[in-house]
């Protein structure tokens, strides 16, 4: 319960920081609320799989992104970093498939994925080519996460499922404050979600 305290103060710490323009203390405790996901992580008693290994290196990955974005360098890097970070979550999904797949999963977030592209794409127009890709990606991350619920059905794999889908949420708000339309306390509730998410992700190992 602490580390789980401790990764969410260091999180809300960040979002001030980055809020006052302290970039680099900002910085330096999003590095912080990441790095202790990971100990978290390996810091449990039972044999970790491949799973925990694309985990892993999805909360490093999107670690460099979000310093990248935070710093505001490198903004194709950022994205292709975000990217990965999301294929590797993925990657830690579909590791523990095995048997057929459930095919109403992916038509019907596909169907729910299409909506609300529609819905934001006055919002949205110039930045059509990295939404998709960005939507595609996340998508799939979703599907992969949601077939391992389904095939698992256990409270676990129920977390890591809500988990994708409060980054695809995270994400979408994203596009919207930063490009489009600023949220009331947008930041802390794209920040917010987006550490949540991750934690999620990485409980599915944990709990």
């Amino acid at each position: 319960m602490w580390s789980w305290l401790s990764v969410a103060l260091s999180g809300f710490i960040s979002i001030s920081a980055s809020e006052s323009n302290q970039n680099k203390q900002a910085a330096a405790f999003k590095t912080l609320s990441m790095v202790m996901l990971v100990v978290m992580l390996w810091s449990q008693g039972t044999s970790l799989g491949l799973s925990a290994w694309w985990i892993t290196l999805g909360l490093l990955i999107s670690l460099l992104a979000d310093n990248l974005y935070i710093l505001n360098k490198q903004k194709k890097l950022c994205f292709a970093s975000y990217i990965a970070g999301q294929l590797c979550y993925s990657t830690s999904f579909w590791t523990q498939l095995s048997g057929e797949i459930v095919w109403w999963l992916p038509a019907m977030l596909l169907a729910i994925g299409i909506v609300v592209f529609f819905l934001m794409l006055p919002k949205i127009d110039k930045l059509l080519f990295p939404v998709v890709i960005m939507g595609m990606m996340l998508l799939q991350l979703n599907w992969a996460a949601g077939e391992v619920w389904l095939f698992t059905d256990t409270t676990a794999s129920l977390v890591g499922f809500l988990g994708t889908l409060t980054l695809t949420l995270s994400a979408a708000l994203l596009a919207v404050h930063d490009y489009r339309h600023p949220i009331a306390y947008g930041r802390y509730l794209i920040s917010g979600s987006y550490l949540l998410a991750h934690s999620m992700i990485t409980a599915t190992l944990i709990i």
